[in-house]
């Protein structure tokens, strides 16, 4: 940009360049952006009455960043940051300019219609379908993606880009080719909007919008009812809404940087739980807001029932959005069309779970989920599959304490889950429908919490350890539970030993791991678990594999050979 005072007007209009490398000389700046996609050759920009406004510069270019300017002053660091990842469709360019990649309809497609010369004049004989699908592409801000065979439009009004049916595109289109034929005095365009040339017109709209990926790299932000916070470092900065945040999610809170939430606090959240849970709750719901889990961690909120767990979750489904958020069913996550459900959400909630919640085949999925982990995602009646990566975040209640099926990667549960605890007394007095009531009163307030917990957050990813800052305690807790997901080889690895010469039947080892457990604090596996997992643990641990002659009474039972029990 050649001109100083173009340089601000330029950014407000494209807020997520406010954070790409910037770099000066003499006067304006140069943006640098890394491209997605196609762009044009390089190109001078000037504005439609002939004046000077900056350059395009693509491949073959070269431009100074550093050393002495021939002026004498030295090029310096406006904005000193990665360039990000941008498609070239998305940068939003003055209404001044004159842009020179820009083309007529008819120059790039053809005319909108061809027509036969004929004795009273020239009549329509068909319309071109590339015609009416790039003027379709150009009055609106639209993509289709290949891989959700879906197509969608920015909505300027939410800032967001929502699935728009190709019964949709179609009434638009023809309503469109409708007004045409009446301000181009074209009548004859009203018979070609049947279905099949409509149909022909959505085929030709597809190729010309298609963007792979189209949603990924999204830039750090948090996307609300009148405005986008878009995350620079340590801070969160304000901006409009704008497509180049590709935005498919937003919470339908408003942003009101005043707004307190005494009730919300003082009620629901700090006597309920630990105050180093309190931190760990504002961190983790700030994360939400964002709608990608970075630290990769999954939220158990377990504990005695009537504490307010289940209400706080409703607070956090809210704060989020009902659009964003969906049931997390982990008996059917290995299904193949289960993670179908998951497309275009954020957030994984599950409300007074059973024990077994993490004990479930599916259960190992999960850590996927919010781990990273890249997933296909079929669609019942579909053809193929896309890609989906576990970036969610994920929230579950539970009364009783969960046991996970770890299947011996504890190290990796240990890394995914974090636990806060409800040990709180109960509410004197129990309030109907408290969530919605606290969101109605105290929404905003709310959000300014979680908003800052997300910068809590950040600092600790950016910190030393670049990852959540746990304390011991929480840590403990987390163990305390792996431990007891995994209670019967903790009591053999305590409470057996080698001895040859000696044995042990296995009702003897179970009525053992049962007065073991209550010593412990553990709730006891179920009997049938424990003669599931016996055998296993007993040949891994003392490599002895179970008998049936162990005598006991003249009587020949099941165990197992060369152990004993530790005194």
């Amino acid at each position: 940009i050649d001109v100083d005072e173009h340089v601000q007007p330029f950014l407000d209009i494209n807020p997520m360049l406010a954070g790409t490398l910037r770099s000066k000389g003499r006067r304006g700046c140069n943006i640098w952006v890394q491209m997605i996609d196609d762009y044009p050759r390089t190109a001078t920009l000037k504005t439609h009455d002939g004046g000077a406004w900056g350059e395009w510069r693509s491949t073959g270019n070269q431009t100074t960043i550093h050393g002495k300017h021939p002026d004498g002053m030295d090029y310096r660091l406006e904005v000193e940051a990665k360039p990000i990842r941008i498609h070239f469709a998305d940068i939003v360019w003055p209404d001044s300019l004159k842009l020179p990649w820009e083309k007529s309809l008819s120059d790039i497609y053809g005319p909108p219609v061809f027509t036969e010369s004929m004795k009273k004049g020239d009549v329509v004989t068909d319309i071109n379908e590339g015609y009416w699908a790039g003027l379709y592409d150009r009055e609106n801000i639209v993509l289709h993606d290949p891989d959700e065979r879906a197509f969608y439009r920015y909505e300027g009004r939410t800032g967001l880009f929502g699935v728009e049916t190709s019964d949709k595109i179609k009434t638009d289109i023809s309503a469109r080719m409708l007004e045409a034929s009446r301000d181009d005095n074209i009548p004859e365009l009203v018979s070609f909007r049947k279905d099949s040339k409509l149909n022909a017109i959505v085929a030709q709209l597809r190729g010309i919008t298609e963007q792979h990926d189209a949603f990924d790299g999204r830039p750090k932000a948090v996307h609300l009812a009148n405005c986008v916070l878009r995350l620079t470092g340590d801070r969160l900065e304000r901006h409009p809404f704008s497509p180049s945040f590709r935005s498919r999610n937003r919470s339908p809170i408003i942003y009101d940087p005043a707004a307190k939430c005494p009730r919300f606090l003082n009620e629901l959240v700090i006597p309920a739980v630990h105050p180093d849970d309190v931190v760990l709750l504002q961190k983790m719901i700030g994360q939400a807001l964002l709608g990608r889990n970075l630290v990769q961690r999954l939220v158990i909120l377990d504990g005695l029932g009537g504490r307010g767990k289940t209400q706080l979750l409703g607070v956090i489904q809210h704060l989020v959005g009902q659009h964003n958020f969906t049931e997390l069913r982990t008996k059917f996550l290995g299904d193949r069309f289960e993670l179908y459900r998951l497309r275009s959400r954020t957030l994984l909630t599950g409300v007074d779970v059973k024990p077994d919640f993490l004990s479930t085949e599916g259960a190992s999925v999960l850590k996927g989920l919010v781990g990273g982990d890249w997933f296909n995602a079929e669609q019942k009646g579909g053809n193929g599959a896309f890609k989906l990566q576990g970036t969610f975040n994920a929230f579950v209640t539970s009364n009783a304490r969960l046991k996970v099926r770890l299947e011996g990667d504890i190290s990796a549960w240990r890394r995914r889950l974090l636990i806060v605890r409800y040990e709180g007394p109960p509410p004197a007095r129990k309030i109907p429908e408290f969530a919605e009531l606290l969101i109605l009163e105290e929404g905003s307030g709310i959000l300014n919490w979680a908003l800052e917990g997300l910068l809590m957050l950040m600092e600790d990813i950016n910190g030393n350890s670049g990852d959540l800052v746990l304390t011991d305690r929480q840590k403990n807790v987390v163990d305390a539970l792996l431990a007891e997901s995994d209670s019967l080889r903790h009591f053999l690895e305590s409470r057996v030993k080698t001895d040859y010469g000696s044995d042990l039947a296995i009702e003897e080892i179970v009525e053992a791991y049962a007065a073991y457990c209550p010593d412990m604090g553990w709730n006891p596996a179920p009997v049938t678990e424990i003669q599931r997992d016996l055998p296993s643990l007993m040949l891994e641990l003392f490599r002895t594999s179970k008998s049936n002659d162990i005598r006991r009474n003249e009587k020949s039972r099941r165990g197992f050979h060369n152990v004993a029990f530790i005194p």
